[in-house]
């Protein structure tokens, strides 16, 4: 006969049928668990048996392969793994910590939690202070803009190039002085303006994009999505960027190297600002817009007309406007401003804040707004007919 005993890895037998056959024994299987219940006998042997293995364990004459896991610090999805599989005879022991051990490892997370605490109230009053001290620098920095201490009004750049001169150069008795952000398509469209303006008039045309303290408004792409929508434009100061500061800091440099262009010129001709017509188209435009607003210019011109003009910042401009020394007592500026239609670069809601700016200074500028329907941010022929319109009204 052939008795099966214990489980074992579990694997399939594999006997030969042959030899079955030819068998006429039996097979039986035995169960130790039902043996032990079968008899009250059997219970005591196996203690009996028990016993002597203890015994001999004590003695260290029958070793049995420990495993032990301590509770908290060991994998104990692991313990009860190898605890449960039946091909791995070492025994697994868990060990639970002490109550020592406890209110030590418990003391200590308490510890560890006080100190992440105050590494994070630490890390925040860094941060806050960090903040504070930008903060600081920032307003100092926006508050020097446009007066007599700013770096612009120290360190200057040179005047801007003149790019065209038309009209009557001679001897002329008013000026127009333009300042677009492509001097060679500019000159082409100034060229037809030239011919068409009133008697005794000059045309003269400077150039910005190519000037070293331009470098950062002369690359700043028009088409960003923030310009599109609006919020560059509405940008407040309690969110400025370097990147803004360092194009206010532009925009006062082209302003005064404007002024400085403009001034030998019509002081050679015997004019005065009150005979300049500035006109101005796209970030040109804003570069004369501040000028005048920020008293660069150091009294109103005659007449001021702006296509597309690209104003940074119209809140923090008015801002400025009324922090800065009142202008002596003259008339307001006429300010003209066009609007292409489908000018993406210009979108509605900076045309309506830019509108509601300029009404907040009555006293300084007074603005009538124009759109061409087919208008989008080019400087073309397109915008001929409202420019001379415009010319010739103010110059009568």
């Amino acid at each position: 006969q052939v008795v099966l005993y214990g489980q074992g890895n579990a694997q399939p037998l594999d006997i030969p049928p042959a030899l079955l056959a030819a068998w006429g024994g039996r097979i039986h299987g035995f169960s130790f668990p039902r043996w032990v219940r079968s008899q009250a006998t059997n219970v005591k042997k196996m203690f009996a048996v028990m016993d002597n293995v203890t015994k001999l364990v004590r003695q260290n004459k029958f070793t049995i392969d420990t495993v032990l896991y301590k509770v908290g610090e060991d994998a104990i999805s692991e313990a009860f793994s190898r605890g449960s599989d039946l091909t791995d005879s070492a025994q697994v022991v868990l060990i639970f910590p002490t109550l020592d051990e406890e209110v030590r490892a418990s003391q200590e997370d308490k510890l560890k939690e006080e100190q992440r605490a105050q590494k994070a109230q630490e890390e925040l009053a860094r941060k806050q202070e960090e903040e504070a001290e930008r903060n600081k620098l920032m307003n100092d920095w926006l508050e020097m803009l446009f007066t007599d201490q700013s770096i612009a009004m120290k360190s200057p750049e040179d005047p801007l190039q003149v790019n065209f001169e038309g009209g009557a150069l001679r001897s002329p008795k008013k000026l127009v002085a333009f300042i677009g952000d492509s001097p060679t398509s500019d000159s082409l469209v100034l060229q037809e303006i030239a011919t068409q303006l009133p008697d005794g008039t000059a045309l003269m045309s400077f150039a910005w994009s190519n000037s070293q303290g331009g470098e950062a408004f002369s690359a700043f792409n028009l088409k960003m999505p923030e310009v599109a929508d609006g919020s560059w434009y509405l940008r407040e100061p309690a969110v400025f960027e370097n990147s803004d500061l360092d194009l206010l800091h532009e925009m006062e440099l082209l302003s005064r190297a404007l002024v400085d262009s403009l001034e030998p010129k019509f002081y050679e001709f015997g004019l005065k600002w009150e005979d300049v017509i500035v006109v101005g188209f796209g970030k040109g435009a804003g570069v004369a817009l501040y000028a005048q607003l920020m008293h660069v210019i150091p009294k109103t011109v005659r007449s001021m007309i702006l296509f597309s003009p690209v104003i940074p910042f119209p809140l923090w401009m008015l801002e400025k406007v009324k922090a800065l020394p009142a202008p002596p007592v003259s008339t307001p500026l006429n300010l003209f401003t066009v609007w292409g239609n489908r000018n993406r670069s210009t979108p509605g809601n900076y045309r309506q804040l830019l509108a509601t700016t300029m009404r907040k200074l009555p006293s300084q500028v007074h603005v009538t707004p124009d759109t061409m329907p087919d208008g989008d941010h080019t400087f073309d022929n397109r915008c001929l007919p409202t420019l001379l319109q415009l010319v010739h009204l103010k110059l009568r």
